[in-house]
């Protein structure tokens, strides 16, 4: 296995992982961003996947991390997976001196919350709001 930074030619094997989790997208080409997005690559195909959003705090005078898309195929699961994906996306977080990290996680996601908490994650005493703009 390796874990890596997403590659152009990994689009059709990301969709694939999206599809199992059915987020209601897929990823459309590529756009050159800030963000990392990170893979789990198994015999050339993704199998896990997750996001890094590199943002700017303007109080605080800091960089953070915003986490998004953190996703396993279920038969590779339990497997340390995402954990290494994590490990790797905090080498990132070191070497671009991001003070922390943020993700928000659906209260079903019961094994994910303890992976979370085992890395250190610990859980903010807050409600997240949208609104819809376009």
């Amino acid at each position: 296995m390796e874990i890596r930074q997403y590659q152009d030619h990994d689009l059709e094997s990301l969709n694939e992982l999206l599809n199992e989790y059915e987020f209601g997208f897929q990823r459309k080409g590529v756009k050159k961003t800030s963000n990392k997005e990170i893979v789990a690559v198994v015999d050339q195909h993704i199998v896990g996947y997750a996001v890094l959003n590199q943002l700017y705090d303007n109080i605080q005078n800091i960089n953070y991390g915003y986490i998004n898309y953190v996703c396993v195929l279920k038969k590779f699961q339990n497997q340390k997976i995402a954990t290494k994906m994590f490990h790797y996306i905090f080498e990132i977080c070191k070497n671009e001196r991001i003070s922390y990290l943020e993700l928000t996680s659906n209260p079903s996601r019961v094994a994910a919350h303890h992976l979370y908490e085992k890395l250190g994650f610990i859980i903010r005493k807050t409600d997240v709001f949208r609104k819809e703009i376009l």
